[in-house]
C-alpha cells in the first residue's frame, strides 16, 4: 500500500487535509487498473485512454 501524501495550507485546505490523500500513480504502481476490496466486494479502478478514472463493481 502506498504511503499517504501529506497536505497542508490555508484554513479551507486544512479541513480537507485531515483526509488521507493517495497519489493514483502510486496506487496503480505503473499499471492502468487495480482491484480495490471493500467489505468483501471487489471494485475495479482503471485509468481510461483519456486519462479519466472509472470505478466499477
Amino acid at each position: 500500500m502506498p504511503a499517504p501524501v501529506a497536505t497542508g495550507g490555508t484554513d479551507a485546505a486544512e479541513k480537507r487535509s485531515s483526509l488521507t490523500r493517495y497519489l493514483v500513480s502510486e496506487l496503480m504502481q505503473g499499471g492502468r487498473e487495480v482491484i480495490l476490496e471493500h467489505r468483501g466486494q471487489d471494485y475495479r479502478l482503471r485509468i481510461t485512454e483519456a486519462g479519466k478514472l472509472i470505478l466499477s463493481k
